[in-house]
C-alpha cells in the first residue's frame, strides 16, 4: 500500500541558525514519502542553506506577511494529501511523521498531534512540560499538527501574527482531533526569539528532570551545545594512545635490520605510535618516512615493548617492561642454550613459520607463541618479465655460512649445466665472513652490502633462484617467487612453510640428509636438513629444458607472494598479537577503516559491485581495516564508509556519523550511486566522495559548502592478448541496454552477439529476437574472475558495450572498467560516463554507434592505446595513494 504524501510546511523568518538543522531533521525522517516547503519572508533569505533535492522547494517572499498568511501560502503550494507543521526551531525525532501517520490513518482522524510536550530553555538550560487544564477542548501542540489537506481547504488559517494554530483547531469539531502522548517525538525549544511567550509561572508549566530532554537531544548535543554557546561544540578529546617501543637493528642490507624498518613503518601505518629504540644502527639508505619516526622517538621505560632481534644480551634492558614481545626465529631443530628462559620473559612470541613455532615449543618457550610471517615490499619486489636469454642464469642469495648450503648449490649447479658455456651463476652473499674465488669464469661472486631497498636488481638478471638454506623464514625465497623467478626451494626449516602455501608453484628439494649442527658461539642446537646434490641438479635441468613452463611458474608464484607474503600486512597482524596478550588486553593502535555494508546486489542479481570495489583498494591498502558493521570508535583513526543505495538504513547510519564526530573520528563517504535526494547523513561527514564527474557536480549543487571529492576507482592492467583476426562480435554486458538493443537486433547484420555478466531474466528473449534476426549468440560463464573474464573478451570480442539503463548505472561503470582492462575497445552511453569520454566511444545511439565502430578500425585501435594508458593511470595503487592523500588532510584539519 502506497503511503500518502505528506507536505511539511515550514515558515520562517531570520532563523538562519535555525534552519539547517530543521531541514537536517526532516532529511533524517524514516517515512519516505514527504516533501518540505519552505516560505521564507525574512530580510536575511536562506534559500542557501536549502540543499539541491527534488523534495524540498524554497519560496522567497517580497514582504513580510503574518505567520497565519505564511501557512496558508505554505499549504497552497504543497502536493500532500496530509500537511504536517514543521517549525524552524524546535528538536524534531527521526520517527515523527511515520508515528503520527500511522495514528492519524488508523483512527480515521482529521488531525492529530503530541498533547504533553517537553521543552527545552536554551539559555537556562533546563527542562519544562507543558500539560494544559483538564476538562478544556483537545490540545495539542501547533507546531506537532498534522491533518489532512481537505480539512485545511475548508479552514484555512486566521491570518493573525502568532496564535493561528489554536484558531484552527477550534475551527474544527473535538472529535475529530487526536492527541498522542508521546513526548518522545517533539522538544519545544524556549529561547528569545520565539514568536509567543512563555510564562512559566502558570501552573500549566511544570520542571522536569534535564535528562529527559538531553537523552533526546543526544545525538544533536553539538547544535544545541553551540547555540548556547555561541560557537561550535568541541569533540571529544581522546585519549593519547600507548607507545610502543620498538628494538631493532636497523640496517637496509640485513636481514632483521631491513624488516625491522619496514616493520616500524607498518605499525605506524596501521595507527599505532612507536617509538623507535636502535640496537643496531646504520642510516645510511633508511627511508625518510621511518626517520621521521625516528626523530620523534622518546622511548620510555613503561611503553609496551616489541624486541625484534636475537634474544641476545643487549635485550636485557627490556626484560622489565610491563608488556614485553619478543619476534625472534632461528634456523635449525634447537635453540641455543639460554634462550628458551629469556623468551619466557615475554607476554607472548612472535614467530615467522610454524617450523620456528614447533622449535619454541620443542625447546621449552611456555609462553604463547604467535605466527606472523615476514614478506617483501610489492613496489621494489614484483613481477620481472625476463627477456630471452642464450644460457640458463642462476642466483643463490645469502651469507656465506655452512647453513646457506651454497657450496652444495655451487656443486648442483655445475652438474647440471657442464659444459654449457652459456650458463650463468650468480652468487649474492655479504659480511665477507669466507674468502670465496670462483673457479669457474662463468660464476660471478658478490660479497657486498648494497646501501638500497633489497637486491631486486639481482634477481631481475637471474632466469631461476637456488634458495636452499636451512631458514627461520626464507626471505631470498619469497624475494625470488616475487619477482616471478621459478625458485628451487629446500622444502624444510622455515621454508617449509612456503612450499606448502604455495604447492605447485614452487621446485621443492627434500632433505636427503640430517646434519647435527653444532656451531660457535651457539653450540649444539639439534640438526639441520641437507638437500642432495643430485636432486638440486635435476631440478635446475628442468628449468632449463622447460623455460616456457618455468616462466609461467614463476608468474603464479608472484601473484602468490604478493597476496599472501606482503610485508606491509606485518604490522596489523603484529599489532593483533600484542592486543591480544597485554595485560589487561587494550588496544595499541587506531586504524584508517572502511566500513563496506555489502548486502544488496544493485539490481543486477550479482553481489554488489561495491565488494569488488572495497576488495581492490583493500589490497592496495594492506594496514587498512575493514568492517562490515559499527566498530568500536576507540580503534578508529579515520572512518570512509563505502555507500551503496539499498545496504543502508539513513538514519541508523546519521546516527553513527553524529557519534564519530563527538568521538574526534573523521568521516569520508564515497557515495557509490548519487540520488536525486540529499540524505541525512551527507551534511555530517567531513568529505562526500564521488567517483565520477557527473555525480561530483551534483552533490557540489546539492552542497555548495562542504567538501566534495572526485576519487574515480582503480583500473586492473591486465591487458590480455587480443585475437589476430577482427570480426563482428559485439560483448554486450548483461543489465547495460541489452533490452534497447533486443529491439533494434535487425539494424545490425552479419554480427555475432556475445553476452556477458550476470544473467538477466530477459535474456532468453533477448537471445529469441537475435536468433529470429538470424544473428547468433554465445553467452560467457558468469562465474569467470575478473581476470579470466578479461581473457576470453580478449579473445573472443570486436566490441563491447556498457550502455547504462539508469537504475543499474553505478554497477555498469563498474563493469566497464574490467573491459577497458581487457584491451577490447568499448561503447558506452553518455549517461554515467562522463569520466571515460575521451577512452570510449560514446554515441548517441546504440546500434549506429556499434556498426560506426565495427567498420572504423583505425578509431578502434585508437580507443584499445588510450583504454590502455588510462588503466595504467588509474591502477588500484594510484587509487589507493589518493585516499591515503584525503586521508591525511582529513587528520590534519585541511
Amino acid at each position: 500500500m502506497t503511503k500518502p504524501l505528506i507536505s511539511c510546511i515550514m515558515p520562517t523568518r531570520d532563523r538562519r541558525r535555525f534552519v539547517g538543522q530543521a531541514i537536517w531533521y526532516f532529511l533524517r525522517q524514516d517515512y519516505d514519502n514527504a516533501e518540505l516547503i519552505v516560505v521564507d519572508d525574512g530580510t536575511d533569505p536562506v534559500g542557501d542553506l536549502v540543499p539541491r533535492d527534488s523534495r524540498i522547494r524554497y519560496t522567497r517572499l517580497d514582504n513580510q506577511v503574518p505567520l497565519g498568511a505564511k501557512r496558508n501560502i505554505a499549504c497552497q503550494l504543497s502536493n500532500g494529501e496530509l500537511i504536517a507543521h514543521w517549525d524552524d526551531d524546535d528538536w524534531i525525532a527521526p520517527h515523527r511523521l511515520s508515528a503520527q501517520a500511522d495514528h492519524l490513518l488508523a483512527t480515521h482522524a482529521d488531525v492529530c498531534g503530541v498533547s504533553t510536550t517537553l521543552h527545552f530553555r536554551l539559555h537556562a538550560g533546563d527542562a519544562w512540560s507543558f500539560q494544559p487544564p483538564e476538562g478544556t477542548l483537545p490540545w495539542i501542540a501547533g507546531g506537532t499538527l498534522l491533518y489532512r489537506r481537505d480539512v485545511w481547504a475548508a479552514n484555512p488559517f486566521p491570518e493573525t501574527r502568532w496564535g493561528e494554530d489554536t484558531a484552527f483547531l477550534k475551527q474544527l469539531p473535538p472529535g475529530s482531533i487526536r492527541a498522542i502522548e508521546d513526548p518522545s517525538l517533539y522538544i519545544a525549544l524556549i529561547h528569545p526569539g520565539n514568536i509567543a511567550a512563555r510564562n512559566l509561572s502558570d501552573p500549566c508549566w511544570q520542571r522536569r528532570p534535564l535528562h529527559e530532554v538531553t537523552a533526546r537531544l543526544a545525538p544533536d548535543r553539538d547544535f544545541y551545545v553551540a547555540l548556547r554557546n555561541g560557537r561550535a561544540a568541541v569533540a571529544t578529546v581522546r585519549p593519547p594512545l600507548e607507545s610502543i617501543t620498538v628494538a631493532a637493528p636497523f640496517m637496509v642490507y640485513d636481514g632483521y635490520g631491513s624488516l625491522s624498518e619496514y616493520l616500524v613503518m607498518g605499525l605506524e601505518r596501521s595507527g599505532a605510535r612507536v617509538q623507535v629504540a636502535p640496537l643496531r644502527f646504520d642510516p645510511a639508505a633508511l627511508s625518510s618516512e621511518f626517520n621521521a619516526i625516528l626523530q620523534r622517538s622518546r622511548p620510555q621505560p613503561g611503553d609496551v615493548t616489541l624486541c625484534f632481534s636475537w634474544p641476545r644480551e643487549n635485550l636485557a634492558r627490556f626484560r622489565n617492561a610491563r608488556d614485553l614481545f619478543i619476534n625472534t626465529m632461528w634456523e635449525t631443530s634447537k635453540l641455543p642454550s639460554g634462550w628458551a628462559d629469556i623468551l619466557n620473559q615475554a607476554r607472548a612470541i612472535i614467530a615467522p613459520s610454524h617450523f620456528v613455532s614447533k622449535v619454541f615449543r620443542d625447546s621449552g618457550v611456555t609462553v604463547p607463541v604467535e605466527v606472523v610471517p615476514y614478506g617483501v615490499d610489492p613496489a621494489v619486489y614484483h613481477y620481472e618479465a625476463r627477456p630471452e636469454r642464450a644460457g640458463l642464469t642462476t642466483l643463490t642469495v645469502g651469507t656465506f655460512v655452512p647453513r646457506k648450503n651454497i657450496e652444495l648449490g655451487i656443486a648442483a649447479w655445475k652438474q647440471a649445466f657442464a659444459g654449457d658455456q652459456e650458463a650463468r651463476l650468480i652468487i649474492k652473499t655479504r659480511f665477507r665472513v669466507q674468502p670465496y674465488v670462483p673457479d669457474d669464469p662463468r660464476i660471478l661472486f658478490v660479497d657486498s652490502e648494497e646501501l638500497t631497498h633489497g637486491i631486486a636488481h639481482w634477481y631481475r638478471q637471474a632466469d631461476v633462484l637456488l634458495a636452499l638454506g636451512n631458514e627461520g623464514f626464507g626471505l631470498p625465497l619469497v624475494e625470488g617467487m616475487a619477482t616471478g623467478l621459478p625458485v628451487v626451494a629446500l622444502a624444510s626449516e622455515g621454508q617449509g612453510d612456503v612450499c606448502a602455501g604455495a604447492e605447485g608453484l614452487v621446485l621443492p628439494v627434500q632433505p636427503d640428509r640430517w646434519e647435527e649442527f653444532d656451531y660457535a658461539p651457539f653450540g649444539w642446537c639439534g640438526v639441520r636438513g641437507v638437500p642432495a646434490v643430485a636432486d638440486v641438479a635435476n631440478q635446475l635441468r628442468w628449468v632449463a629444458g622447460h623455460r616456457d613452463e618455468a616462466r609461467a611458474m614463476g608468474r603464479a608464484a608472484s601473484e602468490w607472494t604478493l597476496k599472501h607474503r606482503n610485508i606491509w600486512s606485518m604490522g596489523p597482524a603484529t599489532l593483533d598479537v600484542m592486543e591480544q596478550y597485554t595485560q589487561p588486553p587494550r588496544l595499541l593502535r587506531r586504524c584508517y577503516t572502511l566500513w563496506a555494508c555489502t548486502g544488496g546486489t544493485g539490481g543486477t542479481g550479482e553481489a554488489s559491485p561495491t565488494s569488488a570495489y572495497t576488495a581492490a583498494l583493500i589490497a592496495a591498502l594492506p594496514a587498512v581495516r575493514v568492517v562490515a558493521s559499527p566498530t568500536d570508535l576507540r580503534g578508529v583513526r579515520l572512518l570512509h564508509i563505502q555507500h551503496e543505495e539499498g545496504n543502508w538504513n539513513d538514519a541508523e547510519l546519521a546516527r553513527h556519523i553524529q557519534q564519530c564526530r563527538y568521538a574526534g573520528v573523521p568521516v569520508a563517504i564515497t557515495e557509490h550511486s548519487v540520488g536525486q535526494k540529499a540524505r541525512p547523513w551527507e551534511r555530517d561527514a567531513d568529505v562526500l566522495v564521488a567517483l565520477n564527474p557527473e555525480d561530483a557536480t551534483l552533490l557540489r549543487e546539492r552542497w555548495p559548502a562542504k567538501r566534495i571529492e572526485m576519487l574515480p576507482p582503480g583500473c586492473p592492467t591486465w591487458s590480455p592478448p587480443r585475437k589476430p583476426t577482427r570480426e563482428r562480435v559485439v560483448g554486450v554486458f548483461a543489465g547495460s541496454g541489452i533490452e534497447e538493443l533486443a529491439g533494434r537486433l535487425h539494424l545490425l547484420s552479419g554480427v555475432t552477439l556475445l553476452l556477458f555478466g550476470p544473467p538477466l531474466a530477459c535474456e532468453a528473449d533477448v537471445i529469441a529476437q537475435a536468433k529470429a534476426a538470424g544473428l547468433p549468440v554465445r553467452r560467457l560463464n558468469p562465474t569467470l574472475s575478473g581476470s579470466e573474464l578479461a581473457s576470453e573478451l580478449a579473445q573472443a570480442a570486436d566490441v563491447l558495450v556498457y550502455w547504462s539503463d539508469g537504475c543499474s548505472q553505478a554497477y555498469t561503470r563498474h563493469a566497464a572498467l574490467l573491459g577497458l582492462a581487457s584491451g577490447v575497445p568499448v561503447v558506452t552511453s553518455r549517461e554515467g560516463f562522463s569520466g571515460l569520454r575521451s577512452v570510449t566511444y560514446q554515441p548517441s545511439d546504440l546500434t549506429e554507434g556499434i556498426e560506426d565502430l565495427l567498420g572504423d578500425m583505425a578509431l578502434r585501435e585508437r580507443l584499445a592505446s588510450s583504454a590502455r594508458s588510462y588503466c595504467h593511470e588509474h591502477t588500484w595503487t594510484r587509487a589507493a595513494e589518493a585516499h591515503l592523500a584525503l586521508w591525511r588532510t582529513l587528520e590534519s584539519g585541511m
